[in-house]
């Protein structure tokens, strides 16, 4: 080869290194911001009503999720229309537990109470009991009772009773729980499905 080739040749090599460096340290960043970007903060769909969602310990998210425009509806809770559960997911976005089965059963499983404080507070049970208790009670978000938590369940509580962890979001919480049956009317519905021959809590 001429040598007055050879700066060229040099330069080019030079060149095609430098632009090789570039784009392998930008796929690695790319590569390493995309699951930051893709993390959720709660297991519901995305045009569902969010009324609760927490990170748990293990670091999955826990979340209350409902049909959208749930906490809209005006008439009475027991005729709500719409469909509400409870979700468990990674941050990924997998969603391998909910509860209940069919999320139109919902108006079965949860209802809310308001204790003498005047603070609301919700719960979740299956026909065992509540097993989940939600709360705008600062000191207590979320606690759970280990023997009514549905079987497989990745929920319990810890040392410290503290079920959460971070990214509590229970803005719309109040909203969401005014849509459930007061407890004394959702007993009654079981009471009046026990006599029935249906399955009572």
């Amino acid at each position: 080869m001429p040598a007055s080739r050879k700066p060229f040749l040099r330069s080019a090599l030079m060149l095609l290194g430098a632009l090789g460096l570039q784009a392998c340290a930008l796929q690695t960043t790319q590569t390493h911001l995309s699951p930051d970007a893709a993390q959720l903060t709660h297991a519901c769909q995305p045009t569902e009503t969010v009324g609760f969602s927490c990170e748990l310990r293990n670091g999955q998210l826990l979340s209350l999720c409902a049909s959208p425009g749930f906490n809209d509806f005006k008439g009475k809770p027991a005729d709500n229309p719409g469909y509400a559960y409870l979700a468990i997911s990674t941050k990924q976005g997998k969603k391998p537990y909910t509860y209940p089965p069919n999320p139109q059963d919902y108006k079965k499983h949860m209802y809310f109470w308001v204790s003498i404080s005047a603070v609301p507070h919700m719960f979740v049970s299956t026909d065992e009991g509540a097993f989940l208790h939600l709360s705008l009670d600062i000191d207590s978000p979320a606690d759970v009772t280990n023997e009514y938590v549905p079987k497989g369940w990745p929920l319990a509580s810890s040392e410290t009773g503290s079920l959460c962890t971070n990214q509590i979001n229970r803005d719309s919480l109040d909203p969401f729980m005014a849509q459930m049956l007061k407890k004394a009317d959702w007993e009654k519905a079981h009471r009046d499905t026990a006599r029935q021959g249906g399955t009572g809590r």
